[in-house]
């Protein structure tokens, strides 16, 4: 009887202490462990003083100017616009290019790129060195249209007669002398039509006048003349310059995965496209940014 308290004493004073070394190990613990080590990056942009007419194509080198930022000396911006690098590390790119706005010149592909010349490398071919990053926009280079619908009754065609109407085809500025038209009427069909009056007709579309279309069926053989019902009558003119399309202001972002880099190596951007007159703009938009992580 005399014993049991002291027993008990033991085995509580027992559990305090364990509880008082795990409580102490775990404080150990926290403040030996190491803290992370924060990522560093060192960080440079460059970007255009003036416009750059982009050769016409042909892939060519961004002659970068300017240096908007730069934090330490890992790189050195060279006159022809490469990056040299003067510090072995794991880096990451950025080329962001602002496309102007012009109408006849979005076709194709525009294409914009971040290239790679090792150590002994010449300069050309470009071919030759690696691409870290590349990125096309496809352009478009189809006929713009202009269209008409409408009904229409020709007259009766006696041999070697013909039937012409004149239409307005839209939307303006499209179709001028000297672009394509194409033309269907409805009622020209078998059901319509005896075969040999249908596979004689002559069914012609000019553009005679700016946004004009003349459309003509004409009888060339056969005798007792060629009757064509009323039908609706659908126009397409189809401008047939060089070059179509337009674009507003474009914008292309190009962000390259990390990629390990040696001293000495060189590093650039290239664009491309295939109208004269293409501009890269010398604007806050249009910049090649690099950084290194460590």
């Amino acid at each position: 009887m005399t014993q049991a308290p002291l027993s008990v004493a033991v085995r509580t004073t027992n559990r305090r202490r364990m509880l008082g070394v795990g409580a102490a190990g775990a404080a150990l613990g926290l403040v030996a462990a190491p803290a992370a080590a924060a990522v560093t990056r060192a960080r440079a942009r460059y970007r255009l003083s003036v416009d750059y007419a982009v050769p016409v194509d042909t892939m060519s080198v961004v002659p970068w100017t300017d240096t908007v930022f730069q934090t330490g000396s890992d790189v050195t911006l060279q006159a022809d616009g490469r990056l040299l690098i003067n510090r072995s590390g794991l880096y990451e790119f950025v080329f962001s290019g602002d496309w102007d706005a012009k109408s006849g010149n979005d076709i194709d592909l525009r294409k914009i790129g971040i290239w790679r010349q090792a150590v002994g490398q010449p300069d050309w071919p470009m071919d030759a060195h690696e691409r870290l990053g590349f990125l096309n926009l496809p352009g478009s280079n189809p006929p713009a249209v202009a269209r008409y619908q409408g009904d229409w009754s020709p007259p009766p065609l006696p041999l070697m007669a013909m039937a012409s109407t004149e239409i307005t085809v839209s939307p303006p500025g499209v179709a001028r002398p000297g672009d394509a038209a194409l033309v269907s009427l409805s009622s020209i069909n078998r059901t319509q039509m005896d075969d040999d009056a249908l596979s004689a007709l002559s069914v012609q579309a000019k553009v005679v006048a700016p946004d004009t279309v003349r459309v003509t069926l004409f009888n060339p053989c056969i005798e007792t003349g060629i009757s064509v019902a009323a039908g609706m009558l659908r126009v397409a003119a189809m401008s047939l310059t060089k070059t179509r399309g337009s674009n507003d202001d474009a914008w292309m972002v190009l962000h390259t995965s990390s990629v390990e880099l040696f001293t000495g190596e060189r590093v650039y951007g290239v664009i491309q496209h295939k109208v004269e007159g293409t501009l890269l703009q010398a604007t806050r938009s249009s910049y090649l940014q690099i950084d290194r992580l460590e």
